[in-house]
């Protein structure tokens, strides 16, 4: 090297200096590090920032930071919701446009929601993407970003798949025919006789993409707008089909009517239920089996209603664990033994029942007559002989809400959930499910109907007040130092669930069925047991949680409203499913964001913090308007705005809560 740098300089005729040389290297390494620590300063500018030249579909979100980008996103979500789903049918005779909307209000004031973007998540997904923890990676994508643009789209969408298609059916029923089956029609059993009827293709619309379609466009931040095709459809079974086996008829209703039994496994008590000849006519219908095989069944919907109507009252049995009732000592006073839940198994049995009516159309003998219901077993969590020395002696916290002014369908419906709660025993190291231990949300579930805005009417659904349930048990779980590990705000401002102390709203929770759900973690050693009380007097849900305290210590600061939203402009819907002038009308809700911090300081000091942050968004008043019906020729309005709602996130809003229907 220095023979090297001596004939370099003497090429030039400059003397050589090794000085000169050191001066170069430390002018190009201090250049260097001063470009090393501009870009290191740099990317860390970008640590609680958005990748510089980033988009959000179209909306360029690059150096925002976590409130600013937060901001954008609400307000882009709001505008979605707010513009709706836009919807094209062409059917042979019309083109019809109509909207729905990602936001249903029900009658209770609750919300449900068809799409749902999760804002929080979605805001710490864009902030940490493309950085890692080590600062050469950090600044390589820094830099990247500069010389190539990221182009990003939202990923933590919510779609409520079965609700948005209901919606979409409800809107064309009378617009989609069904294929028809050739049946045969049972005119008398004695004289046999029998006429066939024929079968006739349909027209139905292609719904397998549409929620595909609906979160590609609400991933770029656009309004969907959705073209539906129809096609053609033709039937499974031909009079042709029906020729094959007609022969066999008079032998499927000559060899009688089939039972169904059912023995208690409990009791050991029979229950039978004949399926005469009147209802084996009603249900019948040929069926095409594999490789074209072709015998007489039943219609799975007609005897599924059947099962759920008639049989599963009797059968159903929800599993029992065995619970304390403790008096206000904390020792407990009365206990209930454990059994085994039932339920019918509905797919099993109907197999079963189709298949012995099936093997009259090909054989005519050894042919079963009796059917066996199949049933599913649900052992209880707590077992009789596992209550022994489990430790619940003293009250551990006490969750309270206010149900004043609820209806009499609500209040009974918080009754029938705080008696499913009541004496509930939970292990050590088991997670609470309000919606495992209140479902199911059915009449025979013991839930009464109120009514909900759909579209341009008014019809009735099941639940109400089971957010009151999941609000309560939210605070106590607070109050007792629980783990949280599920909770979601409702997605309007409720005044049911409001604090009790200062009467603000964000220390609510909702339920429904599947999601969101409300649960907490049993992380203590010991079994716990809530207790659950209804006054109607004073109008208060208290649920009492307790155990064996280990020295642990739970508390809420009471909810802080950081901004308030304005309603907006009132809405009217016109509906011809309303007498003309005659109004009935949903309140206006506030919108508002709003925080608390829960904490609890463990037995061994440990103490943890978790700050809960609210966003309920503002509605509109909406009013149904009656109109006088469309003249003869007319086309009819299909545009009806979807202004009620499912559970949020799916809903985000659970069953349904309370919102006045206002008569005009």
């Amino acid at each position: 090297m220095k023979n090297f740098f001596k004939r370099f300089y003497r090429q030039r005729e400059v003397p050589f200096s090794w000085r000169r040389i050191w001066v170069v290297v430390i002018v190009v390494v201090a250049l260097f590090a001063v470009l090393f620590t501009g870009l290191v300063a740099y990317a860390y500018s970008y640590g609680s920032r958005v990748l510089p030249n980033t988009y959000l579909g179209t909306v360029p979100i690059g150096g925002l930071e976590e409130l600013e980008l937060k901001s954008t996103l609400e307000n882009m979500y709001d505008k979605l919701v707010q513009e709706g789903m836009h919807f094209r049918v062409q059917t042979v005779d019309e083109t019809i446009d109509f909207t729905l909307y990602p936001v249903t209000v029900l009658e209770s004031g609750d919300s449900l929601d068809l799409l749902k973007i999760n804002v929080d998540k979605e805001v710490q997904r864009l902030l940490n993407y493309g950085k890692r923890d080590d600062i050469f990676t950090r600044a390589f994508s820094v830099m990247q970003s500069r010389i190539r643009p990221n182009y990003l789209v939202v990923s933590n969408i919510t779609v409520n798949k079965e609700r948005i298609l209901e919606a979409l059916k409800d809107k064309l029923v009378n617009y989609e025919q069904q294929p028809q089956d050739a049946y045969p029609e049972i005119k008398s059993f004695v004289p046999f006789a029998y006429e066939v009827k024929k079968s006739h293709p349909g027209v139905v619309f292609h719904y397998d993409d549409i929620i595909g379609q609906i979160t590609t466009e609400w991933s770029h931040l656009r309004v969907p707008n959705i073209t539906l095709s129809t096609e053609a459809t033709e039937p499974k079974v031909t009079e042709k089909d029906i020729e094959q086996i007609q022969d066999r008829l008079a032998f499927v209703f000559n060899a009688g009517p089939l039972e169904i039994m059912y023995a208690d496994p409990e009791t050991k008590l029979q229950r039978k239920w004949k399926i005469d000849l009147s209802r084996m006519k009603e249900w019948l219908e040929v069926q095409k089996l594999d490789e074209g095989r072709l015998g007489f069944g039943f219609k799975k919907d007609l005897v599924e209603a059947y099962f759920k109507d008639v049989v599963s009252p009797f059968v159903n049995i929800s599993p029992k664990d065995a619970k304390f009732e403790m008096g206000e000592d904390g020792k407990v006073i009365e206990f209930q033994t454990s059994r085994p839940g039932v339920k019918l198994d509905t797919e099993k049995t109907y197999e079963n029942l189709n298949d012995a009516l099936l093997q009259r159309s090909w054989h005519d003998e050894g042919l079963p007559v009796l059917i066996q219901v199949s049933t599913e077993i649900d052992e209880p969590n707590i077992k009789t002989g596992e209550v022994n020395d489990l430790g619940i002696v003293e009250l551990l916290g006490v969750g309270i809400s206010d149900f004043s002014g609820s209806a009499y369908n609500r209040i009974l419906n918080i009754k029938n959930g705080a008696k499913k709660l009541n004496g509930l025993v939970i292990k050590p190291g088991e997670e609470f499910s309000a919606i495992k231990y209140t479902q199911p949300y059915t009449l025979e579930g013991g839930y009464l109907p109120e009514k909900v805005i759909k579209g341009d009417e008014i019809k009735p659904e099941i639940g109400g007040g089971l957010c009151q349930i999941g609000t309560t048990l939210f605070r106590m779980a607070m109050n007792s130092g629980m783990k949280i590990t599920e909770r979601r705000n409702h997605s309007l401002v409720v005044h049911y669930y409001n604090d009790p102390v200062n009467n603000l709203p964000g220390t609510d929770a909702t339920i429904y069925e599947p999601a969101p759900d409300f649960k907490f973690l049993n992380d203590t050693d010991k079994h716990i047991l809530i207790e659950t009380s209804v006054n109607e007097a004073t109008h208060q849900l208290v649920f009492k949680l307790w155990g064996t305290s280990d020295g642990r210590k739970g508390s809420y600061t009471h909810p802080v409203v950081h901004a308030w939203i304005p309603a907006g402009e009132p809405k009217t819907i016109e509906t011809e499913k309303l007498e003309p002038g005659k109004q009935e009308c949903q309140s206006a809700f506030t919108g508002a964001r709003t925080s608390f911090t829960y904490t609890r300081i463990l037995g061994n000091g440990t103490k943890e913090e978790e700050v809960f942050e609210s966003y309920y968004r503002p509605l509109p008043k909406i009013c149904l308007v009656g109109v006088e019906p469309k003249k003869e020729g007319e086309n009819p309005v299909i545009d009806e705005t979807e202004l009620g709602i499912p559970p949020q996130d799916t809903a985000e809003d659970p069953v349904i809560e309370d919102v006045p229907v206002v008569n005009g």
